[in-house]
């Protein structure tokens, strides 16, 4: 029930909805390739300890079966209000030019919401409960500036 709770909340998020505006409590980007050229080794030096330490977790109380449904549970969910949203996004910013890695960043946020997704299934409020917050603003969390915890969010 959790699980299903967690997808009907995650589908009614108004994703992207802010991206591209001003926020001085995240390091704001305003171009898709500037946030995936620029950002994306910062972002998996971040990300990918959280990854492992809640994948290991997950493994040993959930098991590989239960993280891959809710893989693909979240995908199912999201997949089609996202690619939605992200179109919008595009088109309100006139980032027509910079398209190409739609599925590369759609990916990146369908792995945060499902890691979230498997926070929740733990009753643990962690990093990808932190990053589905600031989806929830309506903005991409796409890397962090400074060693985490310390720093901000880097926002698209």
């Amino acid at each position: 029930m959790l699980t299903a709770t967690f997808l009907r909340k995650a589908k009614a998020i108004d994703w992207f909805a802010n991206s591209g505006t001003p926020n001085e409590s995240y390091h704001m980007v305003f171009s898709v390739f500037e946030a995936y050229d620029t950002w994306n080794g910062q972002m998996l030096e971040t990300w990918e300890p959280q990854v492992t330490a809640l994948e290991n977790m997950a493994k040993e109380k959930l098991g590989d079966a239960a993280i891959d449904s809710i893989f693909e549970r979240v995908s199912a969910a999201i997949g089609d209000t996202l690619w939605e949203k992200w179109a919008q996004f595009i088109d309100r910013q006139k980032l027509d030019g910079e398209t190409g890695l739609d599925n590369e960043m759609l990916d990146m946020v369908k792995r945060d919401v499902a890691w979230a997704c498997v926070e929740n299934k733990l009753r643990v409020k962690g990093f990808f409960t932190m990053l589905l917050e600031i989806y929830k603003e309506g903005y991409f969390p796409c890397a962090w500036l400074g060693d985490y915890p310390e720093g901000k969010p880097v926002v698209l």
